[in-house]
């Protein structure tokens, strides 16, 4: 029979009835659970992997991904059942996983049965199978995420207390003010500054245009002088010369150019030459 320990109560409640501890496990049941576990689980997971695989082949993926889906299906359900067994019991987000743990062992349970009815022979390979294999990764993406999401957050509901005692003052002693006679301070005057008389800034002289700016305002004037026309290249090397300006048809093209990126609807006025 195994043996049972008293537990003795602290020294503040001494004089209680002691605390029955809690019985040992035998030697075998505790090499069970370390080593049994984990045994079971890996023979399970290979138990699921091949049918799991020829299912991800059927549904149309090469085999480097086929090896993955017994990862997603089996270690899914295994994953979902342990974070619902780590919730309290009776709290909603147990109650979810439990949901969530039930769905993913039905999903692996579902994926096996039909890999071997393909198998065997008594089924076929349809669409709905395509289909319903092929949704698996999103689908378990997802709750898995959920069911993360729900243990930390009972998790953070269910974390202790932090008490924080306010920090003790000492009590301030009243001091007794004797009474003193108002003393009157002389008002000062205010004084009087003289304020800076403003400088004035001289007057910036307005350079004369560049060349090349003359150039521009030639070729602009050029537009209303031709009624809102796009002057041609003879027009504008002409009054070029005029204004004893380098005529040169290059030189008069660049300056239409500047001139109608600056206004971009010149460029769209019909040609004088049209007129």
């Amino acid at each position: 029979m195994p043996e049972h320990e008293l537990t003795l109560p602290p020294p503040g409640l001494a004089g209680q009835t002691p605390v029955r501890a809690t019985t040992a496990l035998p030697l075998l049941v505790r090499l069970a659970i370390v080593g049994g576990r984990p045994a079971v689980l890996a023979a399970a997971l290979a138990l699921s992997a091949p049918g799991e695989y020829r299912l991800a082949l059927l549904a149309g993926w090469d085999w480097p991904f086929a090896l993955i889906m017994p990862g997603v299906l089996s270690l899914y359900a295994s994953v979902a059942a342990a974070i619902a067994g780590s919730l309290p019991k009776g709290s909603t987000e147990r109650r979810q996983a439990n949901a969530g743990a039930l769905i993913a062992l039905t999903l692996a349970m579902t994926a096996q049965v039909f890999s071997h009815l393909i198998e065997a022979g008594y089924a076929d390979k349809s669409p709905g199978v395509v289909i319903a294999v092929s949704a698996v990764p999103p689908l378990v993406a997802a709750h898995t995420l959920h069911l993360t999401a729900a243990a930390t957050r009972q998790n953070g509901l269910t974390a202790p207390p932090v008490f924080v005692s306010p920090p003790m003052t000492p009590p301030v002693e009243a001091v007794e003010q004797e009474d003193q006679e108002p003393v009157h301070s002389p008002v000062d005057e205010p004084e009087v500054t003289e304020q800076p008389e403003p400088v004035e800034e001289p007057e910036k002289t307005q350079e004369p245009p560049t060349q090349r700016e003359r150039i521009d305002l030639v070729i602009r004037a050029l537009y209303d002088a031709l009624g809102n026309r796009r002057p041609a290249t003879r027009h504008m090397t002409e009054a070029l010369e005029e204004a004893q300006l380098p005529s040169s048809e290059g030189t008069a093209r660049e300056s239409r150019k500047r001139v109608e990126a600056a206004e971009p609807h010149l460029k769209t006025l019909p040609s004088a030459l049209a007129a």
